[in-house]
């Protein structure tokens, strides 16, 4: 099976470049918040600043070891027992393998084996409601619209994620 290929690991030095190269990718930037291309040097200085942070949580997505996306979780809030997390996939990469669908998954199931962590956010901007549309067929809801940010925040609980993922193995899915 294809998802027993694909690992996430913990964002290091060796994975900037490639994946500042991901991120960087036009339609990459156009969903981002920050649409500006990322110089290197600023992309060093974000990720030295990340790691020294309690909550690091940029996670590689490998196949085969060849490094495919970027999955996060980030601005953990105790009261909230919250994070919100993001990811982005190599748009270059023409495969049938669902690369988005397979960092979705052991992105949540990666933040959600954090015990301190109930819920986990996103915020879609407005213009991609396809995605929006996509994180809410994995259990998202939708809880407002951020006029000042011009985006939708969306939220999946643990139980809900539970839930879904229990579906899943009915259908036959297989993690080992």
């Amino acid at each position: 099976m294809i998802i027993e290929k694909c690992s996430l690991e913990l964002l290091n030095k060796d994975s900037l470049k490639k994946i500042l190269l991901l991120r960087n990718q036009k339609e990459v930037r156009e969903a981002s918040f920050n649409t500006n291309i990322i110089q290197e040097k600023e992309h060093i200085e974000w990720y030295n600043k990340k790691i020294k942070k309690p909550f690091f949580n940029h996670y590689v997505l490998t196949h085969n070891k060849k490094i495919i996306g970027l999955g996060y979780g980030d601005k953990f809030s105790k009261k909230n027992k919250s994070c919100l997390w993001g990811f982005y996939t190599d748009l270059s990469i023409k495969s049938e393998i669902k690369y988005g669908s397979i960092n979705k998954y052991l992105l949540i199931e990666k933040l959600f084996e954090n015990k301190n962590i109930f819920q986990i956010e996103c915020q879609v901007k407005k213009g991609f409601e396809w995605i929006r549309d996509w994180h809410i067929k994995w259990g998202h809801q939708q809880i407002d619209f951020d006029n000042k940010l011009n985006c939708y925040n969306l939220v999946l609980k643990e139980k809900i994620w539970s839930n879904i993922k229990t579906k899943i193995y009915e259908k036959g899915f297989k993690r080992s």
